[in-house]
């Protein structure tokens, strides 16, 4: 019997704690046996450059061992990490193979991912969000296509999408730069100008990508009409561009700010919510909803309080200055023995500024955050995010 290996994701390893999985190289050569413990930061990060992989029956059979008996988020996009990890690898198949055919199996994983994509966000939005900006992007175009299908979702569902056009946001944010693969892990690295040969990659990878998903066999119009339009800036002027590529467009852009590259620091997400606020070229019927589902102060990134605490944002609060937070490191600069929940409505520890998850070295335990900030542990109740006025996010900006 095939084995099936899929890459796992770097969340999953951590130093001093025994493997769940026998773990092997690409190539499929066993590198550590279950139970096996890293002992350094500096051994696991060879070992995730080299490459770490998993057995899918292995993870299978626990869980089916019943060590996920209800749905848990932070499992779900760690899991699902891996499994586009194995995703990708496929997608590179298609783009080298010299003439690519039919690929119903493809397609079919192709969907499983988009349709947990779609069930996490709308079982756990603070959960996924909180995942998106915590996301390492030591696997660039991994970490990209998930976060980006996250988003486009939770803006699909924001703006009333049906379940069918929520699940083509995911599908084409997963795809969508399939045309350029290769291309896209180097540049995050890239220090030097764009190639005339890399332009004309970058240029053409649209129309390429949707040739590739119609020779794989994909027949929607809307998910090949989104890929292959989702560089408005790259068709003809006045040409039509359908609103899923709109989408996909204003996520990519977003993304592109507060993602680090090699030549610049990631800008905070205030900063990105302005410029995109502020660019005449977007469309407001999606920046909006998207920096009001996002937040100014978005899950998972990093806050200095008024008391001097550097924290955590855990979930939207009932405003745009209002989240839920978690302080890990005192004024004094000295790690917490536990997060503490902080109520940023009161003065003493309202939010002065963002931080660079840089300057806040802490180890943490997600479930704990979610239950510290939970809606029964904090007063006053947080609002559905639903409800909160898009038009105070947006001035506050």
């Amino acid at each position: 019997m095939t084995t099936q290996l899929y890459e796992i994701d770097p969340a999953k390893i951590k130093v001093n704690q025994p493997l769940q999985w026998d773990v092997f190289s690409v190539q499929g050569k066993l590198l550590l046996q279950k139970g096996s413990i890293i002992l350094t930061e500096d051994q696991r990060e060879r070992l995730l450059e080299f490459g770490m992989y998993v057995n899918k029956a292995d993870v299978q059979k626990r869980v089916s061992e019943g060590a996920r008996q209800a749905f848990d988020p932070f499992y779900e996009w760690d899991d699902l990490r891996g499994w586009l990890g194995r995703l990708n690898l496929a997608l590179m198949k298609v783009v080298n193979a010299p003439v690519p055919g039919p690929m119903p199996n493809l397609l079919a994983e192709i969907d499983q991912v988009a349709k947990r994509i779609q069930m996490a966000v709308t079982k756990a939005p603070d959960e996924s969000i909180f995942q998106i900006m915590q996301m390492e992007t030591t696997h660039y175009v991994i970490a990209h296509h998930l976060q980006a299908a996250a988003l486009c979702a939770i803006v699909a569902r924001s703006i009333g999408w049906s379940e069918h056009g929520v699940l083509n946001a995911c599908r084409a944010a997963l795809t969508m730069n399939i045309g350029m693969l290769d291309l896209q892990s180097t540049l995050t690295s890239q220090t030097t100008p764009l190639t005339p040969a890399q332009r004309k990659i970058i240029d053409e990878h649209g129309a390429v990508g949707r040739r590739l998903l119609e020779a794989i066999g994909v027949v929607d119009q809307e998910w090949l009409c989104a890929v292959e339009k989702h560089h408005p800036e790259r068709e003809a002027p006045g040409a039509p561009i359908p609103l899923l590529a709109q989408l996909a467009h204003h996520v990519d852009i977003y993304l592109a700010k507060v993602t680090p590259r090699a030549y610049r620091s990631a800008k905070n997400a205030q900063v990105a919510a302005r410029e995109l606020l502020q660019d005449p070229r977007l469309d407001k019927g999606l920046t909006s909803p998207l920096i009001k589902m996002i937040g100014i102060y978005p899950p998972g990134t990093y806050v200095k309080l008024a008391n001097g605490d550097s924290a955590v944002v855990v979930r939207r609060g009932a405003n745009a200055h209002t989240p839920s937070v978690c302080s890990l490191v005192s004024a004094t600069g000295l790690p917490l023995g536990e997060p503490v929940a902080r109520d940023t409505s009161q003065p003493k520890y309202a939010i002065t500024s963002l931080l660079s998850g840089t300057k806040v070295m802490v180890v943490f335990d997600r479930i704990k955050l979610f239950r510290l900030t939970s809606t029964g542990n904090l007063a006053p109740r947080l609002a559905p995010h639903a409800d909160q006025a898009g038009s105070e996010r947006e001035a506050s900006v």
